[in-house]
């Protein structure tokens, strides 16, 4: 059976939320974590850390996640940084155009840096 993808938050002083995801995040692991996705970034207008650092596997469904909340916070004002991913998922991201769309550090403190100073 397969692990079960979660996630969970952080909330810095700085008014950054990180949310940090665990597992997969193909079609099942989406599933499992998408609405209390969307709950935990229920304000539009935050700054919003997202560490991929536990995430093994990641497929359009997760991708798609990804673009519709970045493009959702974009609209509100806020802001989706991708964080700590790995070899693997770095890969994808670029594949699908990510860097383009999004700021993509390979570490958390140099996205706190970053989000943290604008």
């Amino acid at each position: 059976m397969k692990e079960q993808t979660t996630l969970t938050t952080e909330h810095r002083d700085s008014g950054v939320k990180i949310v940090h995801f665990h597992g997969d995040l193909d079609s099942l692991g989406v599933k499992m974590i998408e609405d209390t996705f969307r709950n935990a970034v229920s304000e539009r207008t935050v700054r919003l850390v997202v560490d991929l650092g536990d995430v093994g596997f990641i497929s359009s469904a997760g991708l798609a996640m990804l673009l519709i909340m970045g493009k959702r916070l974009r609209q509100g004002g806020g802001k989706l940084i991708i964080a700590s991913a790995g070899k693997n998922i770095l890969e994808v991201l670029s594949l699908a155009g990510f860097h383009e769309l999004f700021e993509i550090y390979p570490t958390l403190p140099e996205a706190f840096t970053a989000v943290e100073h604008e």
